[in-house]
């Protein structure tokens, strides 16, 4: 509660200094960094600014491109079989829309696809390699499996505006790609972007994991060679566990 105080009352000022520097967008985040350990479960993080005069707030947030595989399954009779395969780049692992309005009553189509604020856009820049046949089908699957999973999120209501303030609540899911992130806020008027605010979020593995991680990185030969005695000896341990039950 205390927080929520002390946030609105920054808001207030904000709002106040924005009057007086005729800045249009004001934006802050409750954190740049999101710290992911092996307890990670999932992380809300809240965007929360002021504009200046009448105006909707669109918020994105992008990770950087990630590298998946897709596979599709045909059915031969009663017997499900692994068919063509392709790989995905040039796509967001996440990415989500919040906005104060619908998008489409905010801005025209043209101006949406050019900024990419759509799921189409998305795709559209992704790259299938191989390209398979019927490439708009597997556009669909892909968009399809990451809204299931919700690592893409479109929500047409999630920017709260009132009285020059605005906030919306972005959930980092558990399986949470690590890098920097885009944090992009558009105040829109009249159909047209009059400001964007641009922001990093750091998406940082930290703990122990962190540090196996660091030091493989930069002592492979030395980790490789830890990692083979390591197996060796779990498999030492295993075979006279193994005797020593059919003894």
């Amino acid at each position: 509660m205390l927080y929520l105080r002390l946030m609105l009352m920054l808001l207030t000022m904000g709002a106040a200094m924005l009057a007086e520097a005729s800045t249009p967008l004001v934006v802050a985040t409750s954190t740049d960094k999101v710290n992911v350990t092996s307890h990670f479960v999932g992380e809300n993080l809240l965007v929360y600014g002021a504009i200046t005069g009448p105006g909707q707030v669109i918020v994105i947030l992008r990770s950087p491109d990630s590298t998946e595989a897709m596979q599709q399954k045909t059915r031969t009779g009663p017997i499900w079989l692994n068919g063509a395969k392709v790989t995905v780049t040039r796509a967001p692992g996440i990415w989500q829309r919040l906005s104060s309005a619908p998008v489409r009553h905010i801005l025209p189509d043209d101006t949406l696809q050019k900024l990419g604020l759509t799921l189409s856009s998305l795709v559209d820049k992704a790259r299938f390699d191989p390209e398979p046949d019927h490439l708009d089908t597997w556009q669909k699957a892909f968009l399809d499996e990451k809204i299931r999973h919700r690592n893409y999120v479109v929500e047409p209501a999630g920017v709260t505006l009132k009285q020059g303030l605005f906030s919306a609540k972005i959930r980092l899911p558990a399986s949470l790609p690590l890098g920097h992130y885009q944090l992009l806020t558009y105040l829109v008027r009249q159909q047209q972007v009059v400001a964007v605010r641009k922001q990093q979020i750091d998406v940082r593995q930290v703990g122990f994991q962190a540090w196996i991680a660091r030091f493989a990185r930069e002592n492979s030969w030395v980790y490789g060679i830890v990692l083979t005695f390591i197996l060796a000896g779990l498999g030492f341990a295993l075979g006279i566990l193994m005797r020593r039950r059919s003894a």
